[in-house]
């Protein structure tokens, strides 16, 4: 899937751990969850039509114009959303794609599956936007590691203050790689649900 598809379509419960949960039970849940996620406001809001604008030239300085979802919106997204990228959660995107991967009874869809996966691990490892820091390369999934961990959940001191010593078009290109990266990760939860879903449906998936 791609951007348009999060455009047209795109409190927080203390969860148990992946193996409180039958693989049935965890495909449920991550099929109940990325619904939630697509009904987010954030998503019906079309919120995720970003946009980072930089003008500037010799003698001039620079002027930045960023188009992005408000804290209220990105906070109330963000709730659901993380529950996908959090290694040791029942829906654990990487987790339940294990699942399905081990499970589902169809070639075609396995590799749609598969092809689907090596798109989401280069995009972990490179987005859209090069991001060079000191020196030091950050990739999409580093840049939102930085974001949520050390701004919006968990509160992370280390990578607070490694943001907080970023300069503001350092700051500022690091939230977009984050927030680019979110429109990648949403559109791998949703395309895992719906291969879940099919798969079901046809049946060739079980648990």
């Amino acid at each position: 899937m791609d951007k348009r598809y999060i455009e047209s379509r795109l409190p927080c419960p203390i969860r148990l751990g992946p193996m409180d949960y039958t693989p049935g039970e965890r495909l449920d849940l991550y099929v109940e969850l990325a619904d939630e996620l697509l009904n987010t406001r954030a998503v019906q809001d079309h919120a995720f039509n970003i946009e980072l604008t930089i003008k500037g030239g010799i003698n001039q300085p620079f002027m930045t114009k960023s188009r992005e979802p408000t804290e209220e919106v990105l906070k109330a997204f963000l709730l659901t959303f993380r529950h996908f990228m959090m290694y040791k959660e029942p829906v654990s995107v990487n987790g339940v794609a294990n699942i399905v991967w081990q499970n589902l009874r169809s070639d075609q869809l396995k590799g749609m599956l598969e092809e689907t996966r090596k798109q989401w691990r280069q995009e972990c490892r490179q987005g859209p936007l090069q991001l060079i820091i000191n020196q030091d390369r950050l990739t999409p999934e580093q840049a939102m590691d930085l974001w949520i961990n050390g701004k919006y959940f968990h509160s992370d001191k280390r990578k607070r203050e490694r943001l907080e010593s970023l300069d503001p078009l350092g700051r500022l290109f690091t939230r977009h790689v984050f927030l680019n990266h979110i429109i990648s990760a949403t559109n791998y939860v949703v395309f895992l649900a719906q291969v879940i879903v099919v798969g079901r449906r046809q049946g060739l998936l079980s648990p």
